[in-house]
């Protein structure tokens, strides 16, 4: 069983250690252009990509961070990260990011729950569209994604990102042209 639970300032030093330094991370770190010389520092990922409203509930219109929790058979671990963000997209629209802590922890489903779950959280928020923008390359993902509802589409800055930020965003976190552009409507 997949649950969410908010996720707290205590969290954020282990998802940095997920995304950047698993035995998954290599992967997933080569299909952003990462090599280990270029992995940003943690106070980068502190200041510049998941900042304190992530973890402390300050300001949800711009984004929240949620630990996935996996119960089987008494155990309860802590499987991943997943959170939305909307600070730089229009109105009812909001982006989301997941990572699992692991390779092993992929291919059971887990992230497909709590996409699942994250959705019907945001849809109460009062969300009308999810966007999400895996590398072309991340087959894994990108069927998990489809599992979940998305579906791809053509990507039209200017019907998702607000001007401001589309020069910084458009071209995602892969280059341009390097990601699939999904969609899910909710």
């Amino acid at each position: 069983m997949i649950e969410l639970r908010e996720a707290t300032i205590e969290d954020r030093e282990k998802t940095y250690k997920w995304l950047y330094y698993s035995d998954f991370s290599g992967y997933l770190n080569k299909l952003g252009g990462i090599t280990k010389e270029t992995i940003p520092s943690y106070e980068y990922y502190k200041k510049e990509e998941y900042m304190d409203f992530y973890f402390d509930d300050s300001q949800p219109e711009k984004g929240r961070a949620y630990i996935i929790v996996c119960r089987t058979n008494g155990k309860i671990e802590d499987v991943g990260i997943i959170s939305y963000t909307s600070f730089h997209l229009l109105d009812k629209i909001t982006e989301f990011d997941i990572w699992l802590k692991g390779l092993s922890y992929t291919g059971h489903g887990y992230g497909t729950k709590a996409l699942l779950r994250l959705s019907g959280i945001v849809k109460y928020l009062g969300y009308k569209k999810v966007i999400i923008r895996p590398s072309k390359h991340n087959k894994r993902a990108i069927k998990s994604y489809q599992k979940a509802g998305f579906v791809e589409e053509d990507f039209k800055p200017e019907n998702y990102y607000l001007a401001d930020y589309i020069p910084k965003y458009s071209d995602g976190d892969y280059g341009h042209g390097a990601d699939v552009f999904m969609v899910l409507t909710l």
